[in-house]
């Protein structure tokens, strides 16, 4: 009997290591994520010259939407004037249009950090064709963080 008492105690701790071993579920792709943020219809001469939020209570300004570009593969990038003071010493950067939500008269980028961003290689355009301001493209909807 105190053999059985011992093993029906020790059980927890023998299983324990293998189920907390146990792989994390995989993150969802960022289209999943996006569609998550229900897209909406959004005029792309609207997003122009909207400010970039980090989507975060304090909301830092990242930049500014400086255009819209289709690559040749049909993908929708948002131009980002990154950084700067009064518009000098910005970095044009290019983030996938699913990264990107509206946040009232804002955009703010959603799946990527700072650091992510600033590591973003500079946009020069080529093979990219900007997106007319009256063509229509989809972004999400997010609400205030605070």
């Amino acid at each position: 009997m105190p053999l059985r008492l011992t093993l029906a105690a020790l059980l927890p701790f023998i299983c324990a290591p293998a189920m907390a071993q146990q792989p994390a579920p995989p993150e969802p792709a960022p289209a999943a994520r996006a569609a998550g943020r229900f897209p909406q219809p959004v005029r792309v001469g609207d997003l122009l010259r909207r400010q970039v939020l980090r989507p975060v209570e304090q909301q830092n300004v990242l930049g500014r939407v400086a255009g819209v570009v289709r690559r040749p593969d049909g993908a929708v990038l948002v131009v980002v004037s990154l950084g700067g003071v009064l518009g000098l010493g910005t970095r044009p950067v290019a983030v996938p249009v699913e990264a990107t939500a509206l946040l009232g008269e804002h955009l703010a980028l959603m799946d990527l950090t700072p650091e992510q961003l600033r590591a973003l290689p500079t946009f020069d355009g080529a093979g990219a064709a900007p997106v007319s301001p009256d063509e229509t493209t989809r972004v999400g909807l997010v609400r205030p963080f605070h």
